[in-house]
């Protein structure tokens, strides 16, 4: 494997954490198929891009008139 490759999939406990979440929350993600994994033999590997898809398809917005950590509304930032 490519030194390109090998930093591009991450092992379980590295993907944790990048997300700060724990290795059995990633294991949850993976079982209930929110996050894909590449199997190779034995081992699991997850994409950084995958971690990336997840982190921007659970993204959420304030709702306008709510003050965000800053005290801006949304409508006004």
């Amino acid at each position: 494997m490519t030194n390109q490759a090998e930093s591009n999939l991450l092992h379980i406990p590295e993907a944790a954490r990048q997300l700060a979440v724990s290795v059995r929350t990633i294991h949850t993600l993976i079982a209930s198929g929110d996050l894909p994994v590449v199997r190779l033999g034995r081992a699991v590997r997850i994409r950084r891009s995958a971690l990336q898809f997840l982190i921007e398809a659970h993204e959420t917005r304030s709702k306008p008139g709510r003050k965000s950590a800053t005290g801006k509304t949304a409508l006004n930032s």
